[in-house]
C-alpha cells in the first residue's frame, strides 16, 4: 500500500499542497505586484483553490489509481442532492446565527473585516472571478482533498468513522487560519463529513461548501438586501431559524445513501 494511503501520509500529503497552493500563489503576487491588484488578487484565489489539488491528482495519477473511487467522485440519487441543496441552506442559516451569537461574547477582531471586504468588489470582472473562486472553486478543490481524500483514507485506516469525521474537520478548520471561525468551520465540517459518508459521495457535501460560501459572498456584496426580513435585532429572524432548522430535520430525514453504495461502520 503506498504511503499516502496512511493516515500520517494522508495528513502530510494535504499539508504538503496547502503549502504549495500558499506558496505558488504568494510568490506570483509579489512577481506581478506593480500590476493592477483589482483582478491580480481575485485571479490568485482562483489560481490557489486550483492549486490545492494539483500535487494530489499528480500523485493518484502516477499511482494508476482510480480517481473516481479514490477521490469519492461518486454518484448519488438526484433526490439525494435534492435534500442535500435543503439540508445545507437550513445549515448556513443555523451556523450564521451561531456566528452571530459568538460575536455578542466574544467582537470579532479588526483584521477579519478585511476578509469581507475582499469578498467586496465593484469591478464586474473581479466580482465574476472572486465567485467564481471562493464559492464553485473553493467548494470543489476542498472537497476533493478534505472529504474525498483525506476523510477516507482516516476512514479505511481508523475503522472508526466518527473519529475520522471529527478528527478530519479538526484538521479542516485549523489549516483555515482563522481562529475566530473555528468553532463554526469546524461544525459545518463534521456535518460535510457526515454527508460524505452516508452517501459515499462528494458531490452533496460540495452543496453544502458551495452554498455557505455562496451565502456569505452574497453577504458581502448586497448585505443590505438581506435587512428587514432575515436580520433581527442584530440576530437571523426567528422565523428564518425556525424554517433552517425544520428545513435540517427534513433534508436529513430524507437523506440517503446511493442503492450501489458501501457504506461501514
Amino acid at each position: 500500500m503506498s504511503v499516502i494511503f496512511t493516515s500520517r501520509g494522508a495528513f502530510i500529503l494535504v499539508t504538503l499542497s496547502l503549502l504549495f497552493s500558499g506558496l505558488l500563489t504568494s510568490a506570483l503576487i509579489l512577481l506581478i505586484g506593480s500590476t493592477d491588484q483589482t483582478v491580480l488578487l481575485p485571479a490568485s484565489l482562483i489560481l490557489g483553490e486550483l492549486l490545492l489539488i494539483v500535487p494530489l491528482i499528480w500523485i493518484l495519477t502516477r499511482n494508476s489509481e482510480n480517481l473516481g473511487q479514490t477521490l469519492r467522485f461518486n454518484k448519488v440519487p438526484k433526490q439525494t442532492l435534492l435534500f442535500s441543496v435543503v439540508i445545507s441552506f437550513g445549515v448556513v442559516v443555523l451556523a450564521d446565527e451561531l456566528e452571530r451569537l459568538i460575536a455578542r461574547f466574544i467582537p470579532p477582531p479588526q483584521w477579519l473585516d478585511q476578509l469581507g471586504k475582499f469578498l467586496a468588489v465593484d469591478d464586474p470582472l473581479a466580482l465574476t472571478l472572486v465567485f467564481l473562486g471562493a464559492v464553485p472553486l473553493a467548494a470543489f478543490c476542498e472537497e476533493i482533498l478534505f472529504r474525498g481524500f483525506l476523510q477516507q483514507v482516516l476512514e479505511k485506516q481508523w475503522q472508526d468513522v466518527t473519529r475520522a469525521v471529527l478528527v478530519g474537520s479538526l484538521f479542516f478548520a485549523v489549516v483555515h487560519l482563522v481562529p475566530y471561525w473555528a468553532i463554526q468551520i469546524y461544525l459545518l465540517g463534521v456535518v460535510m463529513g457526515y454527508m460524505a459518508w452516508v452517501s459515499n459521495s462528494i458531490f452533496p457535501s460540495m452543496i453544502l461548501h458551495g452554498i455557505n460560501n455562496g451565502v456569505a459572498f452574497s453577504f458581502a456584496n448586497w448585505g443590505e438586501a438581506f435587512e428587514g426580513w432575515y436580520s433581527w435585532n442584530g440576530h437571523v429572524s426567528p422565523v428564518i431559524l425556525l424554517i433552517g432548522a425544520v428545513m435540517v430535520v427534513f433534508g436529513f430525514r430524507r437523506f440517503s445513501p446511493p442503492a450501489t453504495a458501501e457504506v461501514t461502520s
